[in-house]
C-alpha cells in the first residue's frame, strides 16, 4: 500500500492512499508546490483493503489490520477522564484521495472517535459492536 501522509506543525493528515505505487506517484505530482514540502511518500508492506487508520495526539498514524485493530481495542483501558478520546480510528476500503490534492479530507472516510463509552461497549459485545459500528 501507498500512503501519502503530510505533516504541517502540530497538524498531520493522510493526503492519499493507493494500491499501486504508479497511481500514487501520479497523485503525488499534482499536489500543489505550496504543500508539497509537507507530504512523505510511504510505503506499508503486508496491508491490504480494507485496513484501518489509527490517529492519536502527537503520535505518527498507524496503519493496522483487522486482527491488529482487535488486539488495539483489547488493550485499550477505561481511562478516568470520560471526556478523553483515546484515539480515532478509520476505515479505507478503496483508493483514497481528496478532490483538493494534498488536502486535509480525512473525515471524509468512515470513522470514529474512540472514548471511554465506546472502549465500554466494545468490552460488552465485541467486534459485533466494531460491526454495528460500520468499522468493519
Amino acid at each position: 500500500m501507498f500512503i501519502i501522509v503530510a505533516t504541517k506543525g502540530n497538524l498531520k493528515w493522510v493526503s492519499g492512499v493507493f494500491q499501486a505505487e504508479e497511481v500514487a506517484r501520479q497523485y503525488m505530482d499534482l499536489i500543489p508546490d505550496e504543500l508539497k514540502e509537507y507530504q512523505e511518500f510511504v510505503q506499508v508492506e503486508k496491508i491490504t483493503y480494507p485496513f484501518y487508520i489509527i490517529e492519536r495526539q502527537k503520535s505518527p498514524f498507524r496503519f493496522l489490520c483487522k486482527d491488529e485493530v482487535i488486539s488495539l481495542f483489547d488493550h485499550t483501558e477505561v481511562s478516568e477522564d470520560e471526556d478523553e478520546v483515546h484515539f480515532n480510528i478509520y476505515t479505507v476500503d478503496s483508493d483514497y484521495r481528496p478532490k483538493k490534492p494534498g488536502s486535509d479530507y480525512m473525515g471524509m472516510l468512515r470513522h470514529d472517535h474512540v472514548t471511554n463509552e465506546f472502549i465500554e461497549m466494545y468490552r460488552k459485545e465485541r467486534t459485533a459492536f466494531l460491526d454495528k459500528r460500520r468499522i468493519f
